[in-house]
């Protein structure tokens, strides 16, 4: 792993767990860091935290539950301090939605496929006006010299 790995961002206390290699190597001999983005990218693929059965990870790593608990604790603040990343959010919604139309439209449920792609449009329309507006906030910022 290397150093650019465990970037921290914004000034924040914890790394960015979406950015730490899953090594090729048994979970027992995971660092902490390692751990947190196996555990994330789980979460990622089963949709929410609550999905992820915490006594299976710590027999998994060979941690106790009570790490694993910290442990997504620590995620959850890593999320947290990173979620001010506008470009960043913007993908995971976009992701999610991605994810959820394909599987309406697996199951046939085309309206929903549908209204759900209206929604993630309106909600990009607003995202736009939103950059758009803290551009102009910016803008207005630098010319009376840096606000306050």
């Amino acid at each position: 792993m290397t150093a650019s790995n465990q970037t921290v961002v914004n000034g924040g206390s914890e790394p960015d767990y979406s950015n730490v290699e899953i090594p090729a190597k048994p979970p027992e001999e995971f660092t902490y860091q390692e751990r947190r983005a196996d555990l994330l990218s789980q979460i990622e693929d089963l949709g929410h935290p609550k999905l992820l059965n915490q006594s299976e990870q710590a027999e998994r790593f060979g941690v106790s539950q009570t790490q694993i608990h910290k442990d997504l604790d620590r995620i959850a603040e890593s999320s947290r301090e990173h979620v001010a990343d506008r470009d960043r959010r913007a993908l995971t919604v976009e992701s999610v939605v991605n994810r959820a139309v394909i599987g309406l439209l697996r199951e046939e449920k085309y309206r929903k496929a549908a209204r759900t792609v209206m929604e993630f449009d309106e909600w990009c329309q607003e995202f736009q006006e939103l950059e758009e507006l803290a551009a102009r906030i910016s803008a207005l910022e630098e010319a009376q010299g840096g606000g306050r």
